[in-house]
């Protein structure tokens, strides 16, 4: 496992769309009053989308933040000492003294580090740090896994709403083959109901439609971290090439390998052993280093010396039991962690395994063939050739059908989002060059 590449996903590419052009995360960055700049004409690619998100969405903003102020904890931890220099100046003057004299000092004072505590705390520091670097990765990954996922579903939202339409056209056929042959009086009013109300169901079919596809760029707009008033749409068709993915403990492997969030919380339990380390050595206090000069009656004396606080009374046990537990929770959170990955794995395994399998048999062409098929009826029943219960039937099961060949594909690109955030992105949508 520790040759493998990082990138374990380029080699398992679950699908490819090949309208789109090779994308990488590198220098392709889209800013806000850029993206605002959009006429109702454009559409983004999915590299566009993708550099938008990591531009503007506020997730990741906000965890860019965390990390920002982290770096601070660690500029902060690499101070040489616990605390600045105090200098303090105090006066003394004897009134009944002959002569009347003033007698001062001046005192210089520095705290020094104790127990290794500079680099201890250093390393806590830098072990935060690296983990919330690691979170941000994590969240990265499944942001790109949320934007492929809303993209696509704007792309079938779009394909279904054309669908519907035609599934409306071929309903509206129906019926008027129908009315036609109900006048010439072979088709009974129930013929004529059963058509209008077959016309009626493609048309709120496609209302649903259009209202589905306004929700799925909503969607899109809000993981893109974008005004949702404004026209966005997307360019590119749904065209998925079915691939068989690993073993399933060896897509496991690469998941605990690849999972950010897994190498942050390995961080994290470093950075609670710093912790304890420093609690521990509490015990052995900071000592304090300090100078003076006198003035006293008369006579100029310079001085120093150390002082150090007695860890007698208080022996940090509370300190030491407090590091201790969250030591012990950065690990039991790890090991959930670990645990929780594995399963998510293993459930998206058996989501794409199943809607790989369902979009095998329920293809484009079959929803070709089910509209052909109501054509070809409606030619047969003008012809004499066939009754209304076929041509009926076949109007049936194009809606059926239909519905079907769409709820397959959001099954798919559901079971491929959590595939890419279940492997840390060793599994994902990708794209042609």
């Amino acid at each position: 496992m520790g040759n493998m590449p990082r990138r374990f996903g380029r080699l398992m590419t679950v699908f490819v769309v090949s309208t789109f052009p090779v994308w990488t995360f590198a220098g392709n960055s889209v800013s806000l009053s850029d993206y605002q700049k959009v006429k109702e004409e454009q559409a983004l690619s999915l590299g566009e989308a993708l550099a938008t998100a990591f531009e503007n969405n506020p997730v990741l903003a906000l965890q860019k933040s965390r990390v920002a102020g982290q770096r601070g904890q660690v500029v902060h931890s690499g101070r040489l000492t616990p605390s600045n220099p105090v200098i303090s100046v105090q006066g003394e003057k004897y009134p009944s003294r002959i002569p009347d004299n003033i007698n001062y000092q001046v005192r210089l004072s520095q705290e020094i580090w104790m127990g290794n505590r500079r680099d201890l705390g250093r390393d806590r520091a830098t072990n935060e740090l690296t983990a919330t670097e690691q979170d941000l990765e994590f969240l990265r990954i499944a942001t790109a896994a949320r934007v492929r996922s809303a993209f696509f579903n704007v792309v079938l939202a779009k394909e279904e709403l054309a669908t519907a339409k035609r599934a409306v056209d071929l309903m509206e056929q129906t019926s008027e083959v129908i009315e036609t042959s109900y006048r010439r009086g072979k088709m009974t009013k129930m013929d004529v109901n059963t058509a209008v109300i077959g016309l009626a169901r493609a048309k709120s079919q496609q209302a649903a439609a259009g209202r589905r596809l306004e929700d799925r760029r909503l969607e899109l707009a809000k993981v893109l971290g974008v005004d949702p008033g404004l026209p966005l749409d997307v360019r590119g068709d749904f065209s998925p090439t079915l691939t068989d993915l690993p073993e399933d403990d060896r897509l496991i492997e690469v998941a605990l390998q690849q999972r950010a969030d897994l190498q942050a919380a390995a961080k994290r339990i470093a950075a609670n052993e710093s912790a304890l380390d420093i609690a521990e050595s509490l015990t052995t206090p900071n000592l304090e280093v300090f100078g003076f000069y006198q003035r006293d009656l008369g006579d100029n004396v310079v001085g120093g010396g150390v002082s150090i606080p007695l860890a007698i009374t208080h022996r940090y046990s509370g300190e030491r039991m407090d590091a201790a537990a969250g030591l012990q929770a950065a690990e039991i959170e790890a090991e959930s962690l670990r645990l929780s990955i594995k399963r998510s794995v293993l459930s998206a395994i058996a989501q794409y395994k199943a809607a790989r399998t369902q979009l095998r048999q329920m293809s484009k062409s079959i929803l070709r063939r089910s509209e052909e098929t109501l054509q070809l009826m409606q030619q047969a029943l003008a012809a004499g050739k066939v009754g209304a219960a076929s041509l009926l039937s076949a109007q049936d099961n194009l809606l059926a059908v239909r519905n079907e060949y769409i709820q397959v594909q959001k099954d798919y690109i559901r079971a491929t989002q959590a595939l890419e955030i279940g492997t840390g992105g060793a599994v994902s949508m990708g794209v042609s060059p």
